[in-house]
């Protein structure tokens, strides 16, 4: 079982975990909250949303998703219990949670695998890269709504870039900002490089982040809003 203090796919603290103070005066809250790990009917939830990732058998990895639907929906069951006195998380929580979860395990493997960066110093646009895409499972489709559909997919966008690409990510949401030449050729002269081969990374960089696994199953809801 994952430890709380591991931060490396625990979310940051969510606003509604003070309402846990409150819901902990209730004993139907205490008990709730205590047998979590235990309740059978969780498990076998999140065991099926784990499924499409072809890991709902593994004892170990429901109880890590649990830790994490802990950690990341904690607070907003304690704020519906105070409210309705009824303890629970729902599917939405739990699909949401597992999304999250397996996306801070396995996104940044991928992106890792993509060859952004070329020995040569310039290019133009008909240089062709290389994509190598890493075998991940079929994750099925969520349909959440707008505004946590939103929340997720920026999420997992941002998941998916390595440390090492954070600056070069940066820069390609900024394209369009002003003073972003400025950036580019403070960039460009850092790394010791071309101009042209800046917007080049950029240009890789958008094209493998269209490429992961997992670009369609986060973007699914806004697919409707796209042009032809």
């Amino acid at each position: 079982m994952t430890s709380l203090s591991d931060t490396s796919t625990q979310p940051a603290t969510r606003k509604h975990d003070g309402e846990i103070i409150t819901a902990r005066a209730h004993d139907a809250w205490l008990s709730f909250e205590a047998g979590i790990h235990q309740n059978d009917a969780l498990r076998a939830r999140v065991s099926r949303a784990l499924d499409r990732f072809g890991l709902g058998s593994s004892t170990a990895t429901v109880d890590e998703a649990i830790d994490y639907l802990i950690n990341k929906e904690l607070g907003q069951s304690a704020r519906y219990f105070n409210q309705s006195g009824k303890p629970q998380f729902n599917q939405q929580q739990i699909s949401h949670a597992v999304l999250s979860f397996m996306a801070g395990k396995e996104q940044q493997r991928h992106m890792t695998d993509l060859a952004i960066h070329e020995a040569d110093t310039d290019h133009d646009d008909d240089t062709p890269g290389s994509i190598r895409a890493s075998s991940l499972p079929d994750s099925g489709r969520i349909t959440p709504d707008e505004a946590a559909a939103r929340r997720d997919a920026l999420r997992a966008i941002a998941a998916m870039i390595p440390d090492t690409e954070r600056e070069l990510y940066s820069l390609m949401l900024a394209v369009r900002e002003p003073g972003m030449l400025d950036r580019i050729h403070a960039y460009a002269d850092r790394h010791q490089i071309g101009r042209s081969t800046v917007y080049f990374r950029i240009k890789k960089l958008a094209e493998a982040i269209q490429l992961h696994p997992w670009f369609e199953e986060v973007t699914a809801p806004f697919h409707p809003l796209r042009t032809a």
